[in-house]
């Protein structure tokens, strides 16, 4: 249970943010974003930086439970996890659902932190940075893009020649997200440079599908999904991008129930490589997602 909210009787005057430190162990600087954030309460009501408390009170904090998964490769700096589809890597409001982060800090501690993203339906590959001293300079590798991602995908139609997707895409901007389906990305003449290389591995002519090998040249959120159903060959799973406006209102609403395996999108993270404290690693998934197939 991620977000839990407990409740507390200070028995003398004591300003809220030493309150927060001392209880969460934290520093001065989180302790404030939990007041920024309104994770304090009394009364009902959100109490401020300056103020001063006593009586009880209501915390709401972020309570990482094991999920017992286990990293596939640790060293003394970061760790790489195989995480399951459909898994939140970070926590989403004070959802109850648990994350990745829930399994990384309660095995490394509250410093351990995923260095880049995934999707919630993605399979595959994430880096986790066990010491907050470390997560900038892995950062660094994926914003310099010093880290080749593999990725494995299961798509609709059949793809006969290697090629690359050189189609730009424009991410959502904040007022973009309040509005119907603004969440989604487009292809724009107005978006940034997006280039995925792809490579077709084998074509079921049976299922009418095509397992592809996939290399992300650029980073863009939902870029290999979003150009893979913009060229006509949609990812088999995929809710939001190439599919009529009901589906994605469903997927994004979270109304689908359905739980069979078409509802899995069918992307999956198989390996990074990269060159680290002068040490090469070439680390691969340890999922079947050729068997699974």
């Amino acid at each position: 249970m991620p977000f839990i909210t407990e409740e507390f009787l200070i028995p003398y005057p004591k300003k809220a943010f030493l309150f927060i430190m001392e209880t969460l162990k934290c520093s001065q600087k989180e302790s404030q974003k939990y007041l920024d954030k309104k994770r304090l309460k009394q009364n009902n009501l959100p109490i401020h930086k300056s103020q001063t408390i006593q009586g009880k009170v209501e915390l709401t904090h972020f309570k990482p439970e094991s999920m017992y998964l286990e990293p596939i490769f640790i060293t003394p700096i970061f760790a790489i996890y195989d995480k399951p589809a459909k898994l939140l890597v970070h926590p989403k409001g004070y959802s109850k659902d648990f994350s990745l982060c829930d399994d990384i800090k309660s095995r490394f501690g509250k410093e351990a932190n995923p260095v880049h993203r995934l999707d919630y339906e993605t399979s595959g590959l994430i880096m986790i940075s066990i010491k907050k001293s470390y997560e900038a300079s892995l950062k660094m590798l994926f914003a310099k893009k010093q880290i080749q991602k593999i990725y494995l995908a299961l798509v609709e139609g059949n793809i006969k020649k290697p090629q690359k997707i050189n189609l730009p895409i424009r991410n959502p901007n904040k007022s973009d997200k309040y509005k119907d389906l603004g969440i989604r990305s487009l292809i724009s003449p107005e978006g940034k440079i997006s280039i995925t290389q792809i490579v077709p591995i084998h074509y079921n002519k049976y299922t009418d599908t095509t397992l592809l090998k996939i290399i992300p040249i650029t980073g863009r959120t939902h870029q290999i999904r979003i150009h893979l159903s913009a060229i006509g060959h949609k990812i088999i799973g995929e809710s939001l991008y190439g599919v009529n406006e009901k589906t994605a209102r469903d997927y994004l609403e979270n109304k689908s129930l359905i739980i069979d395996k078409t509802s899995i999108l069918r992307l999956h993270a198989q390996r990074l490589s990269f060159v680290y404290n002068n040490i090469h690693y070439d680390i691969k998934s340890h999922q079947n997602f050729k068997e699974d197939l």
